[in-house]
């Protein structure tokens, strides 16, 4: 079916109370087990592709891959680039095929945010491209590997009355928030702000979204989605699952070299994840 839009995703998300995972991917194992599975479990899904990744492939060869997969799949599928640092990042992804857009300036100022934030949502929204910004700073970094639970200061955590304002000036689609959530994975209970949360939904109307969704407990999680996340970034989680089940098969069959071998070991115990995350998010059945 065609990539889907952002939008359209997350508004029946919205509506409905669940939350829909955008997985990061950056190879066609990562894209194709995503997609697999979702359909399998009747799910939308969002391909999320970080500019990192998507240089590392080749933009044209990757974007190529995965818009290839997502048009086979019969479910929603949106292809998302996750952390655009600017408006090349983002004429790359727009040029790509992708259906959505990540504008991370949540390490400018305010006013610098909210203008390159507004231009970029401006450019997108002539072709159709929805717009995801961030208010606020997420801990850690895209890549880093663990972080600890208290790595985020409230001060840099999202203003619910800033966050009105936030979306009202740049005409952003949805909005990654800041509430003690950090990339990579926990190092304990991360320590999320939920009355923070809730006043955030009361005031903003659009699609909510959780950075740093990997290595959080289902509880917290399933808290999240009932106060208004209607977007979680799984990302080293899978690659951790993708880790795991080579690292296992190699350890049982260490002469063996044929790479189809060890990547359907990954690509199966990614899958077990993705399953995990899509049930528990209440994403299953709502294609």
């Amino acid at each position: 079916m065609p990539i889907s839009n952002m939008s359209n995703v997350l508004l029946h998300a919205q509506k409905h109370g669940y939350a829909v995972p955008a997985f990061n991917v950056l190879n066609l194992e990562f894209a194709k087990v995503v997609c697999e599975t979702a359909q399998e479990l009747s799910a939308p899904v969002i391909l999320a592709i970080h500019p990192l990744e998507y240089r590392y492939g080749g933009l044209r060869a990757f974007s190529s891959v995965v818009r290839t997969l997502a048009t086979d799949c019969k479910v929603p599928v949106v292809i998302h680039m996750d952390h655009g640092d600017g408006k090349q990042s983002a004429m790359e992804a727009m040029s790509a095929g992708f259906s959505s857009i990540m504008f991370d300036g949540s390490a400018l100022e305010y006013s610098e945010n909210v203008k390159l934030t507004k231009e970029i949502a401006e450019l997108a929204h002539m072709i159709g491209i929805d717009i995801e910004g961030e208010l606020g700073m997420v801990g850690g970094a895209e890549g880093e590997l663990y972080v600890e639970i208290d790595s985020v200061p409230e001060a840099s955590m999202t203003d619910p009355d800033i966050a009105k304002e936030f979306v009202e000036l740049t005409g952003v689609d949805s909005l990654a928030v800041a509430i003690g959530n950090s990339h990579g994975l926990y190092r304990g209970e991360p320590k999320f702000d939920l009355t923070r949360l809730a006043s955030i939904r009361s005031k903003v109307e659009i699609p909510l979204v959780l950075h740093g969704g990997s290595g959080a407990t289902n509880s917290v999680i399933k808290e999240c989605i009932s106060l208004g996340i209607t977007k979680i970034n799984i990302a080293s989680e899978l690659k951790q699952a993708f880790h795991q089940g080579i690292a296992k098969y190699i350890s049982q069959f260490p002469e063996d070299f044929e790479p189809r071998n060890f990547l359907k070991a990954a690509f199966e115990t990614m899958q077990a994840l993705i399953t995990s995350k899509i049930e528990m998010f209440g994403t299953a059945g709502r294609a």
